[in-house]
């Protein structure tokens, strides 16, 4: 009975544990279903279309999610600022500045829709052969579209996720992805070719954008937040200027992911990016799982850093943090072990990827851990510079180290240069930075038993690293 009532507690939407542990259980089932559909989705591809078209639509795929970029920090900034206003139900407060980033997320989706037309000029950029030119460029410019119908509803995800209210968007979402996949099967069997995956996506569109606009309004009046006269137009260009500060954490990991995306394309073929997206997809899943951890935890530690709680922030960090890099050494291991034969199961044997590279996307998984963690919590700090900096560095360092793999021609050099960037700049300018603030931290010998824990695991994964390169 005692612990059927703890249980009840854990997921109690009026307590901050509550929220956190709702928020967390149901991303990881959104992150499951997401999961599955890209599990399904790369063999019904190769069923009716071959390995070329795969990479076609993977970059396409790709081009997409770097889009992100002209959120250009927004959506960050939106969920930070939100916190305070949705902590105190002051909504009638939060009115003015909800308006100013709604009216900027439009302009970016609108933007977006415009980019949609320059799909010639992405051909060109990712060596696209003369044979599939028409056909990426109409299918970049349909996801492009549907890219840019989704901006105008982030501001009431982030409204969402601020009040760590978002269990029930990530169910909903969840849902969509089977009836993606469905919808995605049935045009196959019609004969839409690629075209039946835009119709999976504008599916996932639709019920994403129901379910924000529906669950704001379960929290809040939406006349109250859309009242005319609280719109500002010197809020927007006040809004517009704070979010450059959290710009840096999109801007640079989406060009990262665009100068990747074009060297492999343009040095190594299309195969090359399906072998990079198939080989790294194990590490890449869990690379997500692990993030949802700091993710659920974000809205919680800003509230108590609002409530200045600093030394509680620092606590609850570490027994995230901790955990989570200890987790993330041991699938890292099992990434080593499993990631091949995973690879000949999944595709059948029809992509070629080096065995080599598994070591580097398991080092990649645990160093893009350790990454993510420092810049959230420098995230809640508001340690504006690191946050501004740490990504350019990162990305910096991408751009040297591949063209060094490309200028060997060597694709498993390539996979290594992208795998240790993590590690290489970034999470030591955090790291450095947070090193201020050790004082609020709680001493270590408090963790002892996480730190021999976590040391064990990190000889267990030296050891298989070094079996599985010999």
């Amino acid at each position: 009975m005692i612990r059927s009532v703890q249980f009840r507690e854990c997921f109690n939407p009026q307590t901050r544990t509550g929220r956190f542990f709702r928020t967390l259980f149901t991303s990881f089932i959104h992150l499951g279903a997401a999961t599955l559909y890209s599990v399904f989705l790369v063999p019904l591809v190769l069923h009716f279309e071959d390995a070329e078209k795969l990479g076609l639509w993977l970059l396409i795929a790709q081009a997409g999610v770097y889009l992100a970029v002209i959120d250009a920090g927004l959506s960050a900034l939106s969920i930070r600022q939100f916190v305070g206003p949705t902590t105190t139900r002051d909504f009638c407060g939060l009115s003015a500045r909800f308006q100013a980033t709604l009216v900027l997320s439009s302009a970016q989706g609108l933007l977006i829709c415009l980019i949609g037309l320059s799909g010639p000029w992405f051909s060109a950029l990712f060596g696209i052969s003369d044979h599939f030119q028409d056909l990426f460029c109409q299918l970049f410019l349909a996801q492009c579209v549907l890219v840019g119908i989704s901006f105008p509803i982030r501001p009431f995800s982030s409204l969402l996720l601020a009040a760590q209210r978002f269990d029930i968007n990530y169910l909903i979402s969840a849902v969509a992805f089977l009836g993606a996949l469905i919808l995605t099967a049935w045009g196959f069997t019609q004969g839409w070719g690629l075209w039946s995956v835009i119709g999976g996506n504008a599916l996932q569109t639709l019920a994403s954008a129901g379910a924000c606009i529906g669950g704001a309004r379960k929290i809040c009046r939406l006349r109250i937040l859309l009242r005319p006269s609280h719109l500002n137009a010197a809020l927007v260009f006040q809004i517009f200027k704070e979010s450059t500060f959290f710009a840096s954490g999109s801007i640079f990991p989406s060009l990262g992911g665009l100068w990747q995306s074009a060297l492999l394309s343009r040095f190594f073929g299309l195969e090359a990016v399906a072998a990079w997206n198939v080989g790294s997809k194990m590490a890449t899943v869990l690379s997500q799982i692990l993030s949802k951890f700091f993710e659920s935890a974000f809205a919680g530690l800003s509230e108590l850093e609002e409530r200045r709680q600093r030394s509680l922030v620092m606590a609850r960090f570490l027994q995230i943090f901790l955990p989570s890099l200890s987790l993330a050494t041991f699938l890292g291991t099992l990434i080593l072990l499993l990631n091949q034969p995973f690879i000949t199961w999944w595709t059948k044997e029809a992509v070629d990827w080096p065995s080599p590279a598994t070591a580097a996307v398991s080092v990649w998984l645990i160093a893009i851990t350790l990454n993510r963690a420092l810049s959230v919590l420098a995230g809640v700090l508001l340690l504006w510079k690191t946050i501004r900096l740490a990504p350019a560095l990162d990305f910096a360092t991408v751009v040297l180290t591949t063209s060094v793999a490309c200028f060997m021609n060597d694709f498993t050099a390539f996979c290594w240069s992208l795998c240790v960037v993590p590690l290489l700049a970034g999470a030591g300018l955090y790291a450095q930075n947070l090193f201020r603030f050790r004082r609020f931290f709680p001493p270590l010998t408090t963790y002892r038993t996480n730190l021999i824990f976590l040391g064990l695991l990190y000889v267990l994964f030296l050891s298989v690293s070094f079996m599985a390169v010999k």
